[in-house]
């Protein structure tokens, strides 16, 4: 009989881990709480060939991922070049990597408005209760449902979502909505400007549709960090119709007024090209950053990856390549009769790179929160946020032992 393991949480971080299991001769069930599909969710993605290396692995699908920026460059307020840093790389949308993903796993095994609210372990077996009252036994219980898991708790009650002072605005933009000239820079280049304690990032990534990475079927994403004190978030946040959100706000919540004032300050300290991009978007998103850093990843035969283990900010691009390597390095330890005696050595792994990880966006994000009057702050040089925010799994494994540095 096969082994057995039930996920929770649909997204990425399920989907690998339900592919990564499922070649290792597992029988995996997905369930997701969100009751429809999740296509369409979340913009940019950089990717690194690790994470092609993991995509493959997953779904035999050797396509190309995304388009490629040739380099990373800052703009001056004209809009001219005065900074590059020559790191050509891949970037994708979320929904084009999360339907390649998807496309793998049979329906029958992908349940949605699945909502998972208790976990018990009985004898050799851990039990998932689902809030319809139905309970599924399995070998193993992955949790991989994101920062915001109540389930995590189970695995480990210290380990909490921590905001990090700041927000980051996003949106996207069709090619074909862009002018000529703004085009010749955001369609060609990873670009980083950085305005005084605060940072605006673009970079092309896959459209919608057919062709959807050909120049003019493509979209430009885009995320402005922000400082914002608790009072500050709390405005944010303050929704149209009175409501007053936590962690988070639906976009067609987000106020008028502070849109605007997003479009004037555009206006103030963005070169135009960053500038028309901003304006020319729909409805911008408002994303608090939070961060997470767990001490545990398992307790018997539960285990969580991906953002419900470790969640770092964004700045070192790293979220969706780490929950790969979570989920395949477990099936690899999982390839044994005796993998439960494994699964020791898989957690002090992956937990010194998670650790690693977060730290490192820490340290990258520590001078975008906000400021008091007594606060004096020095900006990194540009060639520096353009060189470290380039990071990939080798960066990691040889730096692995020197995360504590980082902090702070």
């Amino acid at each position: 009989m096969k082994p057995t393991a039930t996920i929770i949480g649909g997204s990425m971080a399920g989907l690998f881990a339900a592919n990564a299991l499922t070649q290792k001769g597992w029988d995996v069930s997905i369930h997701e709480k969100v009751p429809v599909p999740l296509s369409g969710r979340g913009a940019g993605i950089a990717t690194y060939d690790d994470l092609a290396e993991f995509v493959f692995k997953a779904t035999n699908n050797n396509n190309v991922l995304g388009t490629t920026a040739r380099s990373r460059v800052s703009l001056d307020l004209d809009g001219n070049i005065n900074a590059s840093y020559d790191y050509p790389q891949i970037y994708t949308s979320w929904q084009y990597l999360f339907s390649v993903l998807r496309d793998n796993i049979d329906d029958r095994n992908y349940y949605m408005g699945d909502d998972c609210v208790d976990i018990k372990q009985v004898n050799d077996k851990a039990i998932a209760v689902f809030d319809c009252g139905k309970e599924k036994k399995s070998d193993l219980i992955i949790i991989a449902n994101g920062i915001k898991s109540e389930l995590r708790s189970y695995v480990d009650n210290t380990a909490n979502p921590r905001y990090a002072g700041y927000v980051g605005w996003r949106g996207v933009v069709n090619e074909n909505q862009l002018s000529a000239k703004s085009l010749e820079i955001l369609s060609n280049y990873f670009i980083v400007v950085l305005p005084y304690n605060q940072q605006i990032a673009s970079y092309p990534i896959a459209g919608e549709g057919k062709d959807p990475f050909k120049k003019g079927n493509r979209r430009i994403n885009w995320i402005w960090y922000k400082p914002a004190s608790d009072k500050d978030l709390k405005s944010l946040l303050l929704g149209k119709s009175g409501e007053q959100y936590n962690d988070g706000i639906p976009p067609n919540e987000i106020r008028m007024d502070i849109v605007q004032d997003l479009y004037e300050e555009a206006n103030s300290k963005l070169p135009p090209q960053l500038k028309e991009l901003v304006e020319k978007t729909n409805q911008p998103l408002i994303q608090p950053i939070f961060d997470l850093e767990s001490q545990r990843m398992r307790n018997n035969r539960v285990l969580t990856i991906g953002d419900a283990a470790f969640t770092a900010r964004p700045h070192v691009g790293m979220g969706v390549t780490k929950a790969a390597k979570d989920a395949f390095t477990l099936s690899e330890h999982l390839d044994h009769n005796n993998y439960l005696e494994n699964l020791s050595s898989w957690e002090n792994s992956r937990l010194s790179e998670g650790k690693f990880i977060v730290n490192r966006s820490r340290y990258l994000g520590k001078y975008l929160c906000s400021l008091t009057e007594n606060d004096s702050l020095q900006m990194p040089n540009v060639i520096d946020v353009l060189k470290d925010t380039a990071i990939s799994l080798n960066d990691i494994n040889s730096n692995i032992n020197n995360y504590g540095a980082l902090n702070g």
